[in-house]
C-alpha cells in the first residue's frame, strides 16, 4: 500500500529536497493539502513518486503553483475541488499519469513546457475552455481521455506524435478535433462532442494504422491515408453524407450504423475484413440507396449484414464469407444473386443466408422477414421490379473459393 505523506508546511517536503531533487518510494504518494505543500513541491527540479493535489490544496488563493518542478517520476492528480481555479504548472516537461478530474471551477491550466506523459485523464472540467501546452505543445502520451468539460479547442495536443488510445467525448463546445499522428496502438472513441451544431469535424490526416476507430455523431470523417484497422472500424449516427478512406487495404471489421445523411461509401482498396470477429455490417443508413464503393473486398471471416433502403448491393470480387449473410431492404430487391452465393459448388458464404425485399422493417435474422424458411440457406425474394445485385459468379459451375471460419451475428 502507498505511503502519503501530508505536507503541511512547506518544510516537510524542502528539507528533502536541498539539492533540488525529491523522492520518496517509487509506490508513495506525496499529498499536498494547502498553498505551502504546493510550493515545496516547486522547489524540486525532479521529484521521485507520485503527488496528489487533496481539497482546499488553493486554500483561498483560488490558485496552485508548482513553477520550478520539471519532472514528476510518477502520477499527478487533483481530483474533487471546487474552489481551484488556476493550475500553474509551467516549468514542468515530463511526468507520468496526468489526471485533473471534477474541478468544476478550474478555469486556466499551465503547462507550457509539457512534452511528455503517460496517461492523460481530463474528466469535468467544467469550466475550462482552453488548454496552455505551449509549442509545439504534447508530444508523446500513452492513453488520452477527456470528457465533459467546455473546451472549444485541443491546441497543444493535437501535435502528438505518440498515443496508444484517444477518447474525446461529450465535450458540448468542441467543434474540431484533428491529430497528426501516425499510428495508434489501440482504441480511438470519439462522439457527442458540439452537438449543438451537428457535431464535431475530425481530420487525421496522418494516421495509417490503428487498433480499432469508432466515431459518432460527426458532421465529417477525414481518414485519407489509413491503411490498416486491426479492430472494428466502426461510424455511429453521424451526420456526413460521404465517407472515404482511399489507402484502407484491411480492416478487423465495417460497420455503419444508423448515419441518416450517408449516401456514399467509398473503400476502393479494401481487399481484407479479418478480425477477432470480423463482422461487415451497413445498417439503418436512411438515404444510402446502393451498397458499393468495396470494388476489391475479396475476404470476410464473419458475417455480412446488410438492412436498410437500399436498391442494390454491387461486391464483385467477394470470395469467402466465413459466416453467415443476412441482406433486408425496404425497398423492391431480387435475391437471386445473393442466395446463389450459398450453393454447393459455389458456396461463398459459408453461413446461413437470409434475404428480402419490400420489408416494411428491415432487420437481423433473428427476427426472419415473412416468407423466410430456416434452414442453413434460409431466403425469401421480393416480387415487383429487380434491383441490381453486381457479385461474382463461379466458372464452369466449379468453386474456386476457400472457407473461413464460421460466424454467428450477434446483436
Amino acid at each position: 500500500m502507498a505511503i502519503q505523506a501530508y505536507l503541511l508546511p512547506a518544510l516537510a517536503l524542502v528539507s528533502v529536497a536541498a539539492a533540488a531533487s525529491c523522492s520518496i518510494e517509487s509506490t508513495s504518494t506525496t499529498t499536498i493539502v494547502n498553498p505551502a505543500g504546493a510550493a515545496a513541491l516547486a522547489a524540486c527540479t525532479t521529484y521521485s513518486g507520485n503527488v496528489a493535489f487533496q481539497t482546499g490544496a488553493a486554500s483561498n488563493q483560488a490558485t496552485v503553483n508548482i513553477n520550478g518542478v520539471t519532472k514528476i517520476t510518477g502520477s499527478l492528480s487533483y481530483m474533487d475541488d471546487n474552489t481551484v481555479t488556476t493550475f500553474d504548472a509551467g516549468t514542468l516537461q515530463t511526468v507520468g499519469d496526468f489526471m485533473l478530474g471534477n474541478l468544476t471551477a478550474l478555469s486556466a491550466l499551465s503547462m507550457g513546457a509539457l512534452s511528455s506523459t503517460g496517461d492523460l485523464n481530463f474528466t469535468g472540467l467544467g469550466s475550462l475552455a482552453s488548454l496552455d501546452f505551449g509549442t509545439p505543445g504534447l508530444s508523446k502520451a500513452n492513453n488520452v481521455l477527456i470528457t465533459n468539460t467546455i473546451l472549444n479547442s485541443l491546441t497543444g495536443i493535437n501535435k502528438l506524435t505518440q498515443v496508444a488510445g484517444f477518447s474525446i467525448s461529450n465535450n458540448p463546445y468542441l467543434p474540431t478535433i484533428e491529430l497528426d499522428v501516425v499510428e495508434i496502438s489501440g482504441a480511438v472513441d470519439i462522439g457527442a462532442n458540439d452537438v449543438s451544431n451537428g457535431g464535431q469535424s475530425i481530420s487525421f490526416p496522418m494516421l495509417q494504422t490503428a487498433g480499432q476507430l469508432t466515431f459518432r455523431n460527426s458532421s465529417s470523417v477525414m481518414l485519407p491515408s489509413l491503411a490498416n484497422v486491426s479492430e472494428n472500424l466502426g461510424f455511429y449516427d453521424n451526420l456526413f453524407s460521404s465517407l472515404a478512406t482511399p489507402n484502407l487495404t484491411f480492416a478487423g471489421g465495417i460497420v455503419f450504423v444508423d448515419n441518416t445523411q450517408l449516401t456514399n461509401i467509398s473503400m476502393p482498396m479494401l481487399t481484407t475484413i479479418n478480425g477477432t470477429n470480423g463482422t461487415y455490417q451497413i445498417a439503418n443508413n436512411t438515404l444510402l440507396k446502393s451498397i458499393d464503393g468495396f470494388e476489391n473486398l475479396s475476404n470476410v471471416k464473419g458475417g455480412l449484414d446488410f438492412t436498410g433502403n437500399f436498391t442494390s448491393v454491387v461486391l464483385p470480387k467477394l470470395m469467402n464469407v466465413g459466416g453467415a449473410m443476412n441482406v433486408q431492404t425496404s425497398q423492391p430487391f431480387d435475391c437471386s444473386n445473393i442466395t446463389s452465393l450459398g450453393n454447393t459448388g459455389n458456396q461463398v458464404v459459408k453461413g446461413s443466408i437470409t434475404c428480402a425485399g419490400s420489408e416494411s422493417q428491415p432487420g437481423n435474422p433473428s427476427s426472419a422477414p415473412s416468407g423466410t424458411s430456416s434452414g442453413s440457406s434460409a431466403t425469401s425474394t421480393s416480387s415487383g421490379s429487380a434491383a441490381a445485385i453486381n457479385l461474382p459468379t463461379a466458372v464452369g459451375g466449379v468453386s474456386i473459393l476457400a472457407g473461413l471460419l464460421q460466424f454467428l451475428l450477434s446483436f
